[in-house]
């Protein structure tokens, strides 16, 4: 099979190491792992930063520089044509039989290259970004936003929704076409191995003798890094935080830990290259993901995947698919959403046995090795694509 993905999101650039860009990255692995003929259209990562390969041919535009309001979604918008163009160019000689389209603001790429080379057209869903846009960015231009993602969640014909919650709120708007949940999941080859935890601290230059948290992943508010930050006020003096990863947020975060007295005990290990997350987190004791308590949270966190799959003892608020993937508990601590204090009681919880903990926590990782490759999330939306009608041609045309 020869499959085209296509991305025409600014903040979800190729070969950049941040969360959403690393999903599309191992989705696109994964099909070409299958066997697949498989190559990409979307945004150039900052060539300037650390980069992370990718292994199909790129076919990428420039991304067009930050900025505000307005110009911000024009230059969006303008992303979106060069990308439709490019799509079309690529899918010209490669002929594909499928579309992968990873759901964008204003985004109708795919959707129109998938009518113009007759391949079926299947849109990941991970948020509806119109009202998230909305909600977390001021979006100016929400009717059209929105008429575009009606048109693309009609059009498509399959949609791939990452939790049930967000399968919930995309139903509305498929026209009762095929929509199936398909989670985020875990290189299993990354994490086959362990580091050592000795070697991994030493290596990072974290404390020794310290108990240390872990958080990876960007910094943004709705991770809920600040409650980590509340909880550790009230645990013992010898248990420390580690940070892998950074974001808008990175400057308010470090004044709030100098304010309550904790610059010792919080240590910034900024970006870090994604083969790099099994040596943090090797290093570290506890992996938490603290989220806030949100409505209609619907994140396919693929922190926690890595967390299973690394092998260690898991803390994080019983939310949305956090809960579901963490079997109600069986696989990790779950606390309340939003709450430094039931956070707190989990990590202890953890800490004062921590045989315990690690007894469970490799039940986890056998459990997530297992059941949550890549390969097997690819196989999924492939099975429930294969025997579809080709229908993003007559969706545009009517």
């Amino acid at each position: 099979m020869r499959i085209l993905v296509l991305c025409s999101d600014t903040g979800v650039r190729i070969g950049d190491g941040k969360g959403a860009a690393l999903h599309l990255q191992a989705i696109t692995s994964a099909f070409a792992a299958l066997g697949h003929q498989t190559e990409v259209v979307g945004v150039a990562a900052n060539p300037l930063g650390p980069l992370e390969p990718w292994h199909v041919p790129q076919h990428l535009v420039p991304h067009p520089g930050r900025a505000q309001g307005q110009i911000r979604e024009a230059r969006k918008r303008a992303v979106v044509e060069k990308i439709a163009a490019r799509g079309m160019e690529v899918a010209t000689l490669l002929r594909p039989h499928v579309v992968y389209e990873r759901l964008s603001l204003f985004g109708t790429a795919g959707l129109r290259v998938a009518a113009t080379s007759g391949a079926r057209h299947f849109v990941e869903i991970n948020a509806l970004l119109a009202r998230e846009e909305a909600d977390w960015r001021g979006l100016q231009d929400v009717s059209l936003a929105q008429a575009n993602e009606g048109m693309v969640l009609a059009g498509a014909d399959l949609r791939v929704a990452v939790s049930e919650e967000v399968a919930a709120q995309v139903r509305p708007l498929s026209s009762g076409g095929p929509l199936i949940v398909v989670p985020n999941g875990v290189d299993v080859d990354l994490f086959r191995d362990r580091p050592d935890p000795v070697s991994s601290r030493s290596q990072l230059g974290l404390p020794s003798g310290a108990r240390l948290l872990c958080f990876a992943g960007s910094l943004r508010p709705w991770h809920g890094l600040d409650i980590a930050i509340e909880a550790l006020t009230a645990l013992p003096p010898d248990v420390h935080l580690v940070v892998a990863g950074d974001g808008p947020v990175r400057f308010e975060l470090g004044g709030r830990v100098h304010d309550l007295g904790l610059s010792g005990r919080v240590h910034w290990l900024g970006q870090v290259g994604h083969v790099q997350i099994p040596v943090v987190l090797a290093a570290c004791d506890v992996a938490l993901a603290p989220y806030p308590a949100l409505d209609g949270f619907g994140f396919s966190p693929l922190k926690l995947y890595e967390y299973l799959a690394a092998g260690i003892p898991v803390v994080a608020s019983s939310i949305g698919q956090v809960a579901q993937a963490l079997d109600g508990g069986r696989w990790g601590r779950l606390t309340d959403p939003g709450d430094p204090g039931s956070l707190t009681a989990g990590i202890m919880d953890v800490l004062q046995d921590p045989q315990a903990a690690a007894a469970g926590a490799e039940l986890a990782r056998t459990h997530a090795l297992a059941e949550h490759s890549w390969t097997s999330r690819a196989v999924q939306v492939l099975a429930a694509g294969s025997s579809l009608p080709v229908g993003a041609r007559r969706a545009m045309a009517n």
